[in-house]
């Protein structure tokens, strides 16, 4: 079996970036939806979906870079 090549340092704060952007996202659609809808939880349900994409999108990119 053939061993992956080793990610560059620019690669992985690349992935890292991803899931920061992703939790901004998260809370500004939370503010958005908590300002709008007026709903107290939206805000740390935004954040928890936005974590969730960035962790995500973290693994199929880090994956895809792997192979």
């Amino acid at each position: 079996m053939k061993q992956p090549n080793p990610l560059t340092l620019g690669q992985l704060a690349g992935a890292g970036t991803t899931v920061i952007g992703t939790l901004v996202v998260g809370l500004l659609l939370g503010l958005l939806a908590a300002r709008v809808w007026h709903w107290e939880w939206a805000v740390p349900i935004g954040i928890l979906v936005g974590f969730a994409a960035g962790l995500v999108s973290m693994f199929r990119q880090l994956s895809a870079l792997m192979k």
